[in-house]
Formats: C-alpha cells, sequence, structure tokens
C-alpha cells in the first residue's frame, strides 16, 4: 500500500500545483464555467460578425483567406470542448469533488490518509460511477479547473487573433423581411399538407418535393406557408423563393435567385452555365431551401445551384432541398420529385367555412334565404379554393336576396356556357366573370384585363407602369391635370384588390406593398381568355411577354391582333413591314428588350392606328422620320433610351397626349416639336442634359389647354423664378432641383414668394439632389404663397450638410 500511496501521492501533487495557479483566476469550478462561458459568448458573437462579412463578402463574388477559414475552425472545435467539460461538470460523483471541497487541511494529502480499506471501497465506488457516465477526460475537479484555464487561456488568444485578421467586409447583410399577413386563421384545407411536406423536409431523405393540383387550388399559398414556417425555424442557412410561371427561361430564374440571394457577380451578359457555376459555387457549403412556384416543365437544378460538390467519402454534404407547384403530375415525374403531393379541392364543409370566412357572415345569420343561397353558390364553386374567395368577395356586403339569387342564376345559366368555349377549369371562369361583371364599371374592367398585358407573376408597379398604361390607353381620360388621372387610377387600383381581382405585394425593390400588385396566374389566364378566345378572334390581343422571344412573331400570327405586348424580352431588331399590314393594331408595347438599338422607316407606316407605344428601357438611338405618320398616336414612351435626338417631323404627332422622354440623352429638339403639341396633357421631360433655353422656350410657348410637366432644373434663382413665369396653361406634377456646381439652394424656404403657385400648387413628386444646405423649411399651407398642397412624394439624395427640416 505504500508504493500505491507514493503513485497517488505524486500524481496529486503533480495535478496540484496547476490547480493552485488556476485558483485565483477560476476560483470554484461552478464560477469558473460561468466565467468561461461569459467568454466564449463574446468569442460566438465575433465569429458570427465575421461569418455576416464573408457572406457579404461572397455575394460579390470574394472568398474568405485560409486565416479565417482557421479561425473559424478553432473557434468551432473549442466550442465543442466547453461543452465537453460542462457536460463532465455535471457527471462528477460528490466524492471525486472531495479533494478540493473536503477539510481545510493545507496539505493535499491528508484527504488520502484514511484505513486503507476505505481507501479500496472509495475507489471501488468512484470506478463505479465513472463507469456510468461518458466522461471524456479525468473529470475530477482538479482536472477540470485545469480545463476550464487552459481553454480560457485558448478562448482569449482567439479573441486577440480576430482583431488582426484582415477583414473580409465592412457590412452586414440586412435580414431577410418576409410580409405576413395578421390574421390569425390559418388558411382553411391546406394546414395538414404543410405538416406532411414539412416533415418530408426535416426528416432529412426526400431533397425534392413536388406539390401538384389545378390552379387556384392553393399551391401557392401553401409554399407562402412553408416559407414562413422555416423563416420562424431557421434550419437553413438560405431559403430561396422564385416564381418560374407558363414560357420561363431558365436564365431569369437564375438571375431571380441571384437577386434573392444579393448574389453579384451574375451578369445578365452570362450564359446560362455561366450562371449555373456561380451560384453553385456561392451556395456548395450552405443548407439551402428552394421553394420554385409554377413551373411547367422540366427545370435543371443543377444550374440553379441546387447541386453537391465532390467529398471525400464520409464527409458530411450541407443539404439541398427543393420544393416546387406544378399544375401537372408528369412534371412531378420529369422534376424526379421523391414526394409527390396533390392537392385536392376542398370537402363540402370546407369550402363553406371558406366561403363564409371571406363573406359577411352577419347577413347569413340574420337571414335564413340569404344563407340557403349563399351554400348553393359556393356548391357551384366545386371546392376550388380561389373561386369561393372570388365570389365571395362579390357578394360580402349585398343584402338583399334578390341580389344573391340572380347571382346563383347567373352563375348557373346554361345557356350563357354553352356559347362559348370554356376551358377545362370552366368554374374558375365562371367565377372570374361574375366578379368581372360585379365591377363598378367598364372603366374598371378594362383597367382589369390592361393587367393582363404584363408578364405572368410580374410584379406591377403602380405609379410608373400601370396607371401610366390606363392614362394612355385612354380609359382615364377625364382630367384637367396629371395629379387627377393618378388619383382616379388609385381608387381604379382600390376597387381591383377589394375585389381580390388584384392582390398587394413587396419584394426587395419595391418593399412598399402599396407601391406594387400583382395578378394571380389564373386571373390573368381568365382575363386573356375573355378578351382572345371567347368573341371567335384567338388574335384580338397578343401577349408574349418575357417569354425568351430574340424576334417578333411571324406577321401572319399577329397580323389581326388589336394589341400586342413583346414586353421584357431579348429581341434585338425588328424586321421591315409593308404599308397597312397592321390595319387594326392600336397598342404595341415593345419595352424591356435591351438589345433593341434601330427602328425600321417601315414599321410605324405598318401601323396606321396606332394609339399607344411603349419604347421604355430599350436601346434605342434614333427614331425615323416616318414616326410623323403616326397621326393617331396619343401615348408615346421613350424613356430610358439612349436618344439624343427626335426626328424633324415628330411635331406632326397632332393627336399625342402624353409623351415620357425621362433618363434619355436628348440635349436638344426641334424648335415648336413640343410647344406645338396643342393636344399635349403629360409631359416628363426630367433627368435628361435639356439645355435650360430650350426647354424655357417650348413651355412658355405652349399652345395647349393643360400640361402636366416632370422636368430637372439647375437650382438657381434664375431657373426656379423662370418655373414661377410659366404660363398658367403649364404646371410643374414633378420637380428634381439638382447641383450641377451649384453651392446651395437660393433660398432654403421653400414657401417664400420665390416658390410661389406656378412651382408649388401641383406638385406632387420633389427630388432635392447634392445641395449644400444645411437648412430646410418646407410649408404645406393653403394660406401660404406655395402651398406644397398636392406633395405625396419627397426624396432627398447626397444632402450631406442637412441638419434641420421643418414642415
Amino acid at each position: 500500500m505504500a508504493c500505491i500511496n507514493l503513485n497517488l501521492d505524486v500524481d496529486v501533487n503533480r495535478c496540484l500545483s496547476g490547480l493552485w495557479a488556476s485558483l485565483p483566476v477560476l476560483g470554484r469550478p461552478k464560477s469558473g464555467i460561468k466565467k468561461l462561458e461569459k467568454q466564449m459568448a463574446r468569442l460566438r458573437s465575433k465569429r458570427d460578425d465575421i461569418k455576416n462579412q464573408i457572406t457579404e463578402a461572397e455575394r460579390e463574388g470574394k472568398i474568405p483567406t485560409n486565416e479565417v477559414s482557421q479561425w473559424l475552425r478553432e473557434v468551432e472545435e473549442l466550442e465543442g470542448q466547453l461543452a465537453a467539460i460542462k457536460q463532465d461538470f455535471q457527471s462528477i460523483s460528490c466524492f471525486s469533488c472531495n479533494c478540493f471541497n473536503r477539510g481545510t487541511s493545507s496539505n493535499p494529502t491528508e484527504a488520502f490518509a484514511a484505513n486503507p480499506e476505505d481507501e479500496e471501497n472509495a475507489a471501488t465506488q468512484t470506478q463505479q460511477a465513472r463507469d456510468d457516465v461518458p466522461i471524456r477526460e479525468s473529470s475530477n475537479c482538479c482536472s477540470i479547473i485545469l480545463r476550464m484555464a487552459e481553454k480560457l487561456r485558448e478562448t482569449d488568444e482567439l479573441m486577440s487573433r480576430a482583431g488582426a485578421l484582415d477583414l473580409i467586409a465592412t457590412v452586414c447583410p440586412p435580414e431577410s423581411n418576409v410580409m405576413l399577413s395578421i390574421s390569425h386563421r390559418p388558411p382553411v384545407g391546406i394546414e395538414s399538407y404543410v405538416e406532411d411536406i414539412v416533415g418530408y423536409v426535416d426528416g432529412g431523405k426526400d431533397n425534392i418535393i413536388g406539390i401538384y393540383g389545378m390552379g387556384g387550388v392553393g399551391k401557392t399559398t401553401m409554399l407562402k406557408r412553408i416559407q414562413r414556417h422555416y423563416y420562424n425555424h431557421r434550419i437553413f442557412d438560405s431559403v430561396i423563393w422564385v416564381v418560374a410561371s407558363n414560357d420561363c427561361q431558365l436564365k431569369r430564374l437564375q438571375m431571380d435567385i441571384a437577386k434573392s440571394l444579393e448574389l453579384k457577380t451574375l451578369k445578365e451578359s452570362d450564359d446560362e452555365q455561366t450562371c449555373g457555376d456561380k451560384l453553385f459555387s456561392f451556395l456548395k457549403n450552405r443548407n439551402c431551401l428552394l421553394l420554385l412556384d409554377d413551373i411547367w416543365g422540366h427545370v435543371d437544378l443543377q444550374l440553379l445551384g441546387m447541386a453537391h460538390s465532390a467529398t471525400k467519402r464520409g464527409q458530411q454534404q450541407p443539404r439541398k432541398v427543393v420544393v416546387f407547384t406544378t399544375r401537372s403530375e408528369t412534371v412531378c415525374a420529369q422534376m424526379k420529385a421523391e414526394k409527390k403531393v396533390k392537392v385536392k379541392c376542398l370537402d363540402s364543409d370546407q369550402a363553406w367555412q371558406l366561403f363564409e370566412q371571406n363573406s359577411d357572415g352577419d347577413v347569413f345569420s340574420s337571414d335564413a334565404g340569404i344563407k340557403f343561397v349563399a351554400e348553393e353558390l359556393a356548391k357551384e364553386c366545386a371546392g376550388l379554393p380561389l373561386a369561393l374567395i372570388t365570389v365571395a368577395r362579390v357578394m360580402s356586403g349585398k343584402k338583399s336576396w334578390e341580389v344573391w339569387n340572380d347571382a346563383l342564376n347567373q352563375i348557373r345559366d346554361k345557356h350563357e356556357w354553352t356559347t362559348v368555349c370554356l376551358p377545362e377549369d370552366s368554374v374558375m371562369y365562371k367565377a372570374f366573370k361574375l366578379s368581372y361583371d360585379s365591377l363598378e364599371n367598364d372603366s374598371i374592367r378594362e383597367c382589369l384585363l390592361c393587367c393582363a398585358l404584363w408578364p405572368e407573376d410580374h410584379k406591377i408597379n403602380k405609379f410608373s407602369e400601370l396607371i401610366p398604361c390606363w392614362i394612355g390607353c385612354g380609359i382615364i381620360h377625364e382630367f384637367n391635370v396629371i395629379n387627377e388621372a393618378f388619383t382616379k387610377g388609385c381608387s381604379h387600383l382600390e376597387a381591383l384588390v377589394d375585389a381580390s381581382l388584384l392582390e398587394q405585394c413587396s419584394d426587395l425593390d419595391f418593399p412598399d406593398r402599396s407601391t406594387v400588385v400583382k395578378m394571380h396566374d389564373v386571373i390573368r389566364d381568365m382575363a386573356l381568355l375573355m378578351v382572345s378566345g371567347l368573341e371567335g378572334n384567338k388574335r384580338k390581343w397578343i401577349v408574349k411577354a418575357r417569354i425568351g422571344l430574340s424576334d417578333l412573331l411571324r406577321q401572319e400570327e399577329w397580323q389581326e391582333a388589336e394589341r400586342a405586348s413583346f414586353m421584357m424580352n431579348e429581341i434585338t431588331s425588328l424586321q421591315e413591314y409593308g404599308t397597312s399590314i397592321f390595319p387594326k393594331l392600336s397598342m404595341l408595347i415593345l419595352c424591356h428588350n435591351r438589345g433593341l438599338k434601330t427602328i425600321p422607316p417601315s414599321l410605324f407606316t405598318s401601323m396606321p392606328r396606332l394609339t399607344y407605344l411603349d419604347l421604355c428601357k430599350c436601346r434605342i438611338t434614333e427614331l425615323p422620320e416616318d414616326i410623323g405618320s403616326l397621326t393617331e398616336l396619343q401615348y408615346l414612351d421613350l424613356s430610358f433610351n439612349p436618344i439624343t435626338t427626335l426626328p424633324v417631323k415628330f411635331g406632326c404627332l397632332g393627336k399625342l397626349e402624353y409623351l415620357l422622354l425621362c433618363y434619355t440623352g436628348l440635349k436638344i429638339v426641334p424648335n415648336g416639336s413640343i410647344s406645338n403639341l396643342s393636344m399635349l396633357k403629360w409631359l416628363d421631360i426630367s433627368q435628361i442634359p435639356l439645355i435650360p433655353e430650350w426647354w424655357w422656350d417650348e413651355l412658355k410657348c405652349f399652345k395647349g389647354r393643360q400640361l402636366s410637366v416632370g422636368i430637372n432644373i439647375n437650382a438657381t434663382t434664375y431657373n426656379i423664378e423662370r418655373l414661377n413665369m410659366l404660363p398658367p396653361n403649364v404646371s410643374i406634377w414633378h420637380l428634381v432641383l439638382d447641383e450641377h456646381n451649384i453651392s446651395k439652394l437660393p433660398n432654403y424656404d421653400l414657401s417664400t414668394p420665390q416658390w410661389g403657385c406656378r412651382v408649388s400648387d401641383k406638385l406632387e413628386f420633389l427630388w432635392i439632389r447634392r445641395l449644400r444646405l444645411d437648412r430646410l423649411v418646407l410649408a404645406a399651407d393653403m394660406g401660404r404663397e406655395s402651398s406644397f398642397g398636392c406633395l405625396k412624394s419627397l426624396h432627398f439624395q447626397g444632402l450631406r450638410l442637412l441638419r434641420d427640416f421643418i414642415e
């Protein structure tokens, strides 16, 4: 036993020599654990900051240095070692702490000076305790204190090294914002589907999941619920939402994914393979969930970055999960879906519940007759959620039995539906037609149909796209100034949103839900069916928007069209046409074809009845003189084109009412080209390098009845006084005050006579940019010289010295 005591004595002394050195720093084990956890929390925060910097840098195509990667690995290892120490501390027996806690003797070996039999029993008990608990190292309090001291030194060393690392980035990425409904009621009939799909994803076995069912059955709603779930339960590094739609191009999907990830390395000029490689490079080490809505055919997931990299055998791969929606089970097979989920229509009880939720329930409780008709109306919707919601919201607020019964008769009218060729989803068309007919007037109905000119699932900006289109089509035409037209447009929009025919939405470009709207793809199908398929002329409207066209359709395919939309394609040239080839065409939309540079001279002579022409955001450098042959033209949008001059015959457009020239390269145009357009109501010449003498001469000589102008000027006293001297038939609607070597605003009080009624009374949008002013006064008071009573939007840009703003 003496030998045994000797060995124990040596071992304990060696152990405790380090222990005594650590005690002043750590104290008892429990307080040491707390101190180490506190230091580790600081280290985790630093690690998370660095990871955020890496993510932001990777969006720009950069990669972290090896030094940073090594530092992150060491932090991860240290985190695991701390967890092991905590587990061992919780696992040790009271006996194994006796070396630290028993008595006050200064001699460490006194704890072992019991009789040999007691020592043997204690050793046996200790060994049994250790056998019962998976302790990684020698786990008495002495060893734990020593291990804590070592890890504390490592924590401090890692923190000090972090300060010397080369910074990967300086800005943390913004948190993803998801717009969630304030309603606490889950959508009827889909929660069980959502739970199943979440179970498949969390189970880890199924990585490609297909949701299929007819249009309007709730697939997109279901996908949004899944998106919401994984934003709340962050088991994926990236949750990506993209909408495919019919005729979708792979390149657009790639760019949309890059936009969702805020990845800046993908270029429009890149081919699909290059884009796929860049997406894969960014996503390869991340756990990703891709939510792909409304696909119509096979999509190459590898080219969307959803692939694994080659690794050593046994090395764990990051998870890549794809959940998609489609109308076709065949597409599920093409996508090799490992799980297929069919979404069925609601049963009768669920259908009535959804119908009741979206209508005025008080009417049903107070009038049994109306409730009976409502139940019959709900049955006619055949359990299709979109149809139920559409009809219910149309009828909401109707308190007359006769009105309800008339709606039921209309949707059941076999004669009406047998005279037209209805599609397979006839239930949805009947619901759409009832909602369409219930709109207040023809103007609002025409506004709705115009929304179908945009691509499927496109988010339409109300103020820069949709309302100008309604104005240009002549739907909104009775107004004095353009402000009144936009007010009327907002009223029409509200009616369409209230009828659930348009929906408010937001995205990265437009986070404000009051700015953009979207048309459900099924509603869009119904609208196009109404204008093109039910009156015998399949080509009344031609809508081929964002489908990857490189050339226009063959002449015979749209020769009889009345409206044609080829927006957001890849058209680079237009063919020559003969005179009056398109005798019925009144609207042509070619905007967002960024490769289109020239217009053939014969194009305009082939369209004698053209009233609406949108060439916005192309690359057109000049217009042919033959534009003067468009004698019926009322709306022309040339915005965002590098045009530097207008043709001499531009002044021949005698019926032109709306001319948008913002963000062009125009510097000067022929004299009288604007002032002689007596029908002109709206002119936007903001953000162009026109010389002041030109716009002053043209505007002061304008011969029309009333013109609303958007313009940018150098913020000099002279230029502002010129605006006040404009004739009464010219008002400023959109004003940009710019610097261009001006040191400061002539008068920072915008309520003074210098800013009189000619400038402020009809002004809706005011931009003040790059001016050196520290104080600004804006008064919206009808009793002052300048009222700004119509001002809706005020933008400041580059006002670095501004400290005081008074309104």
